[in-house]
């Protein structure tokens, strides 16, 4: 029985990294990561190597769980994947606050693909409640290739992100109707540009601005601020209780 949880475990597990990798973001960052990986890991091999290593230069590092001493061997691989892990999260984290990087990355990875600058032809914001709450936008875009027309309805073109729900001074509804102004404005200064490929139009990439620095539009943003407000209770506590760390 134990087994087949494991192997529940590890399905479910790989399901999580196949959609966080493959769906949710694309396979050229894992690529960058990969890259970004080997180039760090090689010049700080011994540097890796001799903290996994025990004074007696072993490389089992023991821990006790409910008194029991448990042992655990890391190898070179383990760093290296833990380092992936963090190259990983570095680049997928500065790509998603940063649609003029993003807008970058995708033309220089796509040379042949070609640049247009798209008509909106409708926008509209909504709401999104439960635990992580957001407002996006909705929007149907067009665009001519090759003597022929398209147009393409997009959800969620973009989002804004609400402050952690226990600190939040603005309304959703403010958030909405700033979201929609500010997708307005967008799309007046014809900052929106759709990249599309010459022998097949179907197959094209719509970036609704070119901020370089736009933190709200990403989950992190909230992730952060939560962490942000757990620091700065830990530290308001250990001030006024004098806990002594």
């Amino acid at each position: 029985m134990k087994i087949f949880w494991k192997i529940v475990q590890c399905l479910v597990l790989a399901g999580f990294i196949i959609v966080f990798v493959f769906v949710m973001n694309s396979y050229r960052y894992l690529i960058y990561a990969i890259i970004g990986a080997l180039l760090l890991y090689f010049p700080c091999r011994k540097l890796i190597v001799s903290k996994l290593r025990n004074p007696d230069g072993s490389r089992k590092v023991q821990y006790e769980v409910n008194g029991k001493v448990v042992s655990m061997q890391m190898s070179k691989l383990t760093a290296f994947v833990v380092l992936l892990v963090i190259v990983y999260v570095v680049i997928v984290t500065v790509l998603s606050i940063s649609p003029y990087l993003e807008r970058k990355e995708f033309r220089m990875t796509h040379p042949g693909w070609v640049a247009v600058t798209p008509s909106i032809r409708d926008l509209t914001s909504n709401i999104r409640g439960g635990k992580i709450k957001y407002v996006y936008i909705d929007l149907e875009y067009q665009f001519t290739a090759n003597g022929q027309s398209y147009r393409q309805k997009i959800t969620k073109a973009e989002k804004l992100y609400s402050f952690f729900p226990i600190w939040r001074k603005r309304s959703l509804e403010d958030m909405r109707i700033e979201l929609l102004n500010r997708a307005t404005q967008k799309n007046i200064a014809k900052e929106s540009l759709l990249f599309y490929y010459p022998h097949n139009p179907e197959q094209h990439k719509f970036f609704l601005a070119n901020d370089r620095f736009y933190p709200q539009g990403a989950w992190l943003y909230d992730l952060l601020f939560v962490f942000s407000i757990i620091f700065l209770v830990f530290v308001l506590i250990v001030v006024v209780f004098g806990i002594k760390l």
